[in-house]
């Protein structure tokens, strides 16, 4: 009779089994629960996005005026204020003035309500003639910046400028419906296109150079021209266009 050999392997396993088999059941099937008790769908975290946008306009309200330091007296008195400015004259025909000084030089004047949220301060002139009284081309200007004025290159900091000229009969042509509304008023200038668009109910002329955008229209006896550099998107200048209010709203905010 041929005799079997096991390997001590096959001995340990088949004694396994028989114990498992005298527990009675199904000893087995337990174990995948306890698994499942444990081994679980991942976890994942998540978060919402809140999506910000940065406005490209704020309230003008929060600029710095360069000039506010400047004391005048006599401001009920137009003539007085403007011998007053005209006397600080170094040379150039644009002389540093305060708001209240413009407010009582220019009592009609507006300014936009609204500027790019960058810019941080303004720079503030009225431009006057060799003899002491105030030019026509312009009448007043004012410089739009992102840092303190002339603290850096008029190139970078220096966003926009805004010019006012003293201009009734045109200003008068224009309101009476009566002008010519063409680009044709401003073909001496120096642009590469030009565009008509009404803003505020307002004709408003569209320059645009390689060095920036300027928008040009007519409020009471002036014509204001505001030009932007060329990284001020042509939207922000519309804005400050369709927003302009009485400057004397903004001298009230110095005192």
């Amino acid at each position: 009779m041929t005799s079997l050999s096991l390997r001590p392997g096959l001995v340990a396993l088949g004694i396994l089994a028989v114990a498992v088999a005298g527990c009675g059941g199904s000893p087995l099937e337990s174990l995948g629960l306890r698994s499942s008790e444990w081994i679980n769908e991942p976890t994942v975290a998540t978060t919402i996005a809140v999506v910000t946008t940065t406005p490209t306009v704020v309230p003008s309200e929060g600029l710095q005026w360069a000039n506010d330091e400047i004391e005048t007296g006599n401001l009920d008195d137009q003539t007085a204020v403007l011998g007053e400015v005209f006397a600080r004259r170094e040379g150039d025909r644009f002389i540093q003035a305060s708001r209240a000084e413009i407010a009582a030089a220019l009592p009609e004047l507006t300014f936009p309500g609204v500027v790019p949220s960058a810019a941080q301060w303004v720079s503030s002139q009225l431009v006057f003639d060799n003899d002491g009284t105030l030019a026509i081309d312009p009448t007043v200007a004012f410089g739009i910046w992102s840092a303190e004025p002339y603290s850096r290159s008029r190139s970078v900091a220096q966003m926009m400028v805004l010019r006012v000229a003293t201009d009734p009969v045109a200003a008068d042509e224009v309101a009476s419906g009566e002008a010519e509304l063409s680009c044709a008023r401003f073909s001496d200038r120096s642009t590469q296109q030009c565009d008509m668009l009404t803003i505020a109910d307002r004709p408003t002329w569209v320059l645009d150079a390689a060095s920036g955008a300027t928008m040009i229209w007519f409020e009471g006896q002036y014509r204001y021209e505001l030009f932007g550099r060329s990284f001020v998107p042509l939207d922000v200048l519309e804005d400050m266009v369709a927003e302009m209010e009485p400057f004397g709203s903004f001298v009230g905010e110095a005192s």
